[in-house]
């Protein structure tokens, strides 16, 4: 099967490091920054960042992901958890206010590239679902086109943000 090719010139600078892998764990330097905003961050939270995925699956998709550098769920505390997933809940009531979406993946990466994550710092991606997300260049041209720029769904996102309080 032929295979489409998209340009992506953004991506060049994360190809180049190192063979696509930053020296460091990405989420760790958002953590660390106080540049929420070139860094998309959505919220944060004493413990939690909520970020913009700048190579999203879709139109809204966002991670959830702890503050300090965490591989396995099972390295969180229990009190850690169940605010994850309270703030996990509450980005599912942003992203339906905010972009009205008719359903949701959501997955929990853990365990680095040996569970085919490309980061190796737990995160829960929030992926918004749409009944009609998909046209002819999706199915046909195995490519995902999205709706709008993510700066602008972050924009959104962010004017909404108080609800993750």
């Amino acid at each position: 099967m032929h295979q489409s090719l998209l340009c992506s010139p953004s991506r060049l600078g994360w190809v180049k490091k190192a063979n696509g892998k930053s020296r460091g764990c990405v989420f760790c330097k958002i953590a660390k920054s106080k540049r929420d905003a070139a860094n998309m961050v959505v919220h944060r939270s004493g413990r939690f960042l909520v970020v913009m995925n700048i190579y999203p699956y879709n139109t809204g998709h966002i991670q959830v992901l702890p503050l300090k550098h965490v591989i396995n769920l099972e390295d969180l505390s229990d009190e850690d958890v169940s605010e994850m997933s309270v703030l996990v809940k509450k980005c599912v009531r942003l992203l339906k206010k905010t972009l009205c979406p008719e359903g949701f993946n959501i997955g929990l990466n853990q365990g680095g590239e040996a569970a085919g994550a490309s980061i190796g710092h737990l995160h829960v991606h929030i992926v918004p679902r749409f009944r009609r997300d998909f046209g002819f260049i999706d199915i046909i041209g195995g490519t995902k086109v999205l709706p709008e720029p993510v700066g602008k769904t972050y924009e959104k996102l962010k004017s909404n943000a108080k609800m993750l309080e």
